[in-house]
């Protein structure tokens, strides 16, 4: 390993009174104390009176866990010389841990036996699922066009589109050349949703319709309201002949409609709800006339949800190929007890967010049974080859856990590796993210060290998914080299901690640019099949994604603790716009800055203190000229953070009409003090079901009471490089975006820990309990701490 020494303690009295240049030696302290066991690093170094060096050496290369005695000679003799002890950290040992999962956690299978051809009837023709995807299931056509604005619906754990206007289509592509098939052979099949009080009393109800239809020559696929039956029309000129269903639609149900115009066209059939049975007959005479080269099918109309549009114009149907059609076989994941073969449980559709030919994806739903299970996919084809896994119960830590590193008897450096992981990931950005090679033990504490933008050892950073990362822009010098720069160090508790008291005690980095961070943290990413997603948006959460590739929503909990931070809010251009946005979320004490004022008295620091009237100038008061941007952090401020998502500003304002769509709130917090000044400080949060309170020093200096998170969380502690990346060389860091510092013009920086600890709240003192729900992707970029054998 490498040490930069930055600064030496002179001996009582020896205090230098001037810059000294001065040379450093270092031996083992195991070897005889002779000149031939020292090995010469710098013999030039400048060293200021306090002990600061100027130029401080980097030693390469010491073994760790070893004392080495560092000598240092005045390069003036008169000046003589002393000895520095210094005893290397013990690294510590990290091994992968084996995945396992919780209810609502994503399971994935990945193969090549074809998982959506073997649902789907031959493929010829087009089929368009329109389960969150646009595109043309057999591949063959283009996406599917939307016209208007139409809208996923889901209906009976079902997806399909739905209509918010009367002008809404689904267009299907004019690749489908059905004015040429109306001639010789083509079949059309439909899955739609209705309720019985959204269909009309009386009249038509289109389904699909193409040419001039209904009204003119064409073909048109609709319900008779008056009898609940489906017509299949053939329109040319005065020629009308109808196909008609003698069965009726099942309101409050999906239904399933195809027809098939045969080449023998009297030999033409309709199959509803896979029911074959109809009335009426097509003929030649009915056979439309059709001059509209590239005019789409329509598909659908207001009131109901629409699905599973399929086409084609080669093959003959007969009852096999249309039960394929009208009752997909879908893939059914399989979790079997392996003591027991025929105890299995079944993962249906509604629960599968992503079914491609090689891949699936699905949740584990609330009900499956836990611990130890063979999971595979069972399909018309056969299954794929068993995988164990295992399921934990999700739970919270319901007993106290104290480490306190500061007796030096080795339990806490167990208990450490007991209880908590090391991460080893990166959240995005222009930086290496965390890496368990910088946890290690130093004179019996717990360090994380922090490598910035001057560094030149070797270790690597992790990327988002858990590998190590590279310089992956064409564009980077350093393209495809490791990235190791910008790389923390993040340990996260094994178990789910919930409401209850959080501290840490920690001595900082000396300089920023890097980010010490104490938080909570349980990620869910909620799909549409989900029943959590319509309950989660009516809480406030807003959807992500888009229309064509589908949406979500994320749930994010989280507590902050992370420092440094700017004061101000918001930067307002004068003392009127800071009084003119939409003030939806405020608190006593807020702090806001004011930059271009005409009357320059007014620039500066302004604090809001009557919370009921923000938009009023008397419920300001300036404080001073400072202005803090955000890439301008102080060591007396601290951001305290509740999540409940991860969107929005966390800023709790808007401007005009823009919506509120925040999903956080982060609170600028002054502490009062510089607490990045080389001494130990307790940081604390208490966490309630209706408010987080935070203290540092045992002093109260917030309490958050919105977006409060009620998912027992990960208790994480580390640092990490806020590094937005620069918008035209993404590889660097954007000076104006790095919360914590824009710069990281050092190699090493070190967070030293004394103390971690949580003691849960009973529910009573927590006002409230915690929800219990699995994460999405719960074991994710961690690594463990291997246990000593016995």
């Amino acid at each position: 390993m490498n040490f930069e020494l930055k600064k030496i303690k002179w001996e009582p009295g020896k205090a230098a009174t001037q810059l000294q240049l001065m040379t450093l030696r270092v031996r083992r302290k195991s070897d005889e104390d002779e000149a031939i066991n020292y090995t010469l690093i710098a013999d030039e170094m400048q060293v200021y009176t306090d002990g600061t060096i100027l130029n401080p050496p980097v030693i390469k290369n010491l073994e760790e866990d070893t004392t080495y005695v560092f000598r240092i000679s005045n390069n003036d003799p008169a000046g003589g010389q002393f000895d520095m002890v210094y005893t290397t950290p013990r690294e510590m040992e990290t091994a992968e841990i084996t995945k396992a999962y919780y209810h609502n956690s994503e399971l994935i299978c990945n193969n090549s036996t074809g998982f959506l051809d073997a649902t789907l009837p031959p493929k010829i023709g087009g089929y368009y699922g329109l389960e969150y995807s646009l595109a043309d299931w057999f591949g063959y056509n283009p996406n599917i066009t939307l016209v208007g604005g139409p809208v996923w619906k889901k209906a009976k754990d079902l997806i399909g589109i739905s209509f918010t206007a009367s002008a809404d289509r689904i267009q299907a592509p004019t690749s489908l050349a059905l004015e040429r098939d109306v001639k010789t052979k083509y079949s059309l099949g439909l899955h739609f949703y209705v309720n019985a009080e959204d269909l009309p009393a009386t009249g038509i109800w289109p389904l699909v319709s193409f040419g001039a239809a209904p009204g003119g020559n064409g073909i048109l696929l609709y319900v008779n309201c008056d009898t609940k039956k489906v017509h299949w029309r053939h329109q040319n000129g005065e020629v009308i002949e109808e196909i008609v269903s003698a069965t009726t639609i099942n309101t409050g149900q999906w239904n399933k409609i195809l027809v098939f115009r045969a080449a023998d066209i009297t030999a033409s059939k309709m199959w509803l709800n896979s029911f074959n049975t109809f009335t009426g007959a097509l003929t030649d005479a009915g056979v439309p006339t059709l001059n509209r080269i590239g005019t789409p099918l329509n598909v659908g109309t207001m009131g109901g949800i629409f699905s599973k549009f399929y086409y084609n114009s080669l093959l003959v149907l007969d009852d096999n190929v249309a039960g394929k059609y009208m009752e997909p076989p879908y893939p059914v994941g399989i979790l079997e007890n392996p003591d027991n073969p025929e105890d299995k449980y079944s993962i249906y559709r509604k629960n599968m967010i992503v079914i491609n030919n090689s891949r699936i994806v699905c949740t584990i739903p609330p009900d499956a049974p836990t611990g130890y299970r063979l999971f595979y996919i069972q399909n018309s084809s056969g299954v794929t080859a068993p995988v164990g896994i295992s399921i934990l119960p999700f739970d919270k830590v319901a007993y106290p856990l104290e480490l306190d590193f500061s007796t030096d008897n080795g339990v806490a450096e167990s208990q450490l590796k007991s209880n908590f992981y090391a991460m080893a990931k990166s959240w995005g950005g222009a930086n290496g993210g965390v890496s368990p090679q910088n946890i290690y033990m130093q004179d019996g504490l717990l360090v994380m060290e922090a490598h910035g933008d001057l560094y030149d050892g070797n270790v690597q950073g992790y990327a988002k998914n858990g590998t190590l990362k590279l310089h992956d822009n064409p564009e980077d010098p350093l393209y495809n080299a490791p990235w190791t720069t910008r790389v923390g160090a993040v340990i996260a508790s094994k178990e789910y901690c919930g409401y209850g008291s959080y501290v840490v005690e920690a001595k900082l980095p000396r300089e920023m640019g890097v980010a010490p961070a104490f938080w909570t943290f349980h990620y869910g990413e909620v799909y549409p099949q989900d029943p959590r997603y319509e309950q989660l948006l009516a809480q406030g959460l807003h959807r992500q994604g888009s229309f064509a590739d589908g949406y979500y929503v994320v749930e994010n909990n989280e507590i902050d603790m992370e420092l440094p931070s700017h004061n101000a809010n918001h930067i307002f251009a004068t003392v009127a716009e800071m009084l003119s946005p939409n003030y939806h979320i405020n608190w006593s004490g807020e702090k806001v800055a004011v930059e271009s004022d005409p009357d320059p008295a007014n620039n500066g620091t302004w604090q809001l203190n009557n919370v009921a009237q923000p938009n009023v100038l008397s419920s300001w008061a300036k404080l001073n000229n400072e202005v803090q941007h955000l890439h301008q952090p102080r060591t007396n401020n601290i951001k305290c953070n509740n999540w409940k998502g991860e969107l929005g500003s966390g800023k709790g304002f808007t401007f005009g009409t823009d919506p509120f769509n925040d999903e956080y709130l982060s609170m600028l917090t002054s502490i009062g003090k510089d607490v990045w000044d080389d001494e130990f400080h307790e940081f604390r949060f208490d966490w309630y079901a209706d408010r987080v309170e935070f203290y540092v020093d045992g002093q109260q200096i917030q309490v958050n009471r919105h977006f409060v998170p009620d998912i027992p969380g990960r208790w994480t502690i580390g640092l990490w490089f806020p590094s937005q990346p620069n918008p035209e060389r993404p590889w660097q860091v954007n000076p104006t975006g790095a919360w914590a510092g824009p710069a990281a013009t050092w190699r090493y920086q070190k967070m030293t820990i004394r103390k971690i600890s949580h003691t849960p709240f009973i529910d009573e003192d927590a006002n409230g309990a915690n929800r219990m729900v699995g994460e999405t992707y719960p074991f994710d970029g961690f690594k463990s701490f291997p246990l000593p054998q016995p």
